[in-house]
């Protein structure tokens, strides 16, 4: 696989799925791990693609800017160059709450995750389809490789245990990208969740 090969998520949203964005108010959970093949950000991306239409910004563990520690409170705020909401989902709340998806009409997600269930992005990615769900909104996951692609290993989740850092029942590495795990999810857990998958390419 070469680099000109290789499309992430996010590139074939925006260049063979815009209709999908098209009159949409979008929110946008994300992190700086999320890049195209150039190094711009999703973020920008979006910026240039959707315009005002961008409304709001949503941030998982470390935050939207990616400067918090593991485990460090994020408190939400405001974009400090586009001055739009950057909400966090590791502070005060865990899941967006229905005053954050009010003005929105899709939330598009792009992490870079490991595939591996102690990893918070796992949660935050199953709590936004169950919100979502909730208030009729849509979800795109635009999708990323991850390290140990297709390796299943390790106890599946006892339900006993389920907690933040273990909220799905899925074994400790389950070999999944995002966007494979956000349909596992919604087969499994969120079945009316409504979810659209923007596929890797060249992976």
């Amino acid at each position: 696989m070469t680099k000109a090969s290789f499309q992430p998520g996010i590139t074939t949203l925006l260049e063979k799925h815009p209709r999908w964005l098209a009159g949409r108010r979008v929110g946008l959970l994300s992190h700086p791990a999320a890049v195209n093949r150039d190094g711009a950000s999703s973020a920008e991306l979006l910026i240039h693609a959707c315009g005002g239409r961008l409304v709001s910004l949503f941030g998982p563990e470390h935050g939207f800017l990616g400067v918090a520690t593991a485990g460090e409170v994020v408190r939400s705020r405001m974009h400090p160059c586009w001055r739009i909401p950057m909400h966090s989902l590791y502070g005060r709340h865990r899941r967006p709450t229905p005053a954050m998806l009010r003005p929105l009409d899709t939330v598009v997600v792009d992490l870079q995750d490991l595939g591996a269930r102690p990893y918070t992005y796992l949660s935050t990615l199953r709590y936004l389809l169950e919100e979502a769900a909730r208030h009729g909104k849509e979800v795109i996951v635009a999708d990323r490789p991850i390290p140990l692609p297709r390796v299943v290993d390790g106890p599946v989740l006892d339900s006993r245990f389920e907690s933040f850092v273990a909220s799905v029942p899925m074994p400790v590495s389950y070999g999944m990208t995002p966007g494979e795990t956000a349909r596992w999810i919604q087969s499994h857990l969120v079945p009316n969740s409504d979810l659209k998958v923007a596929p890797l390419r060249g992976y």
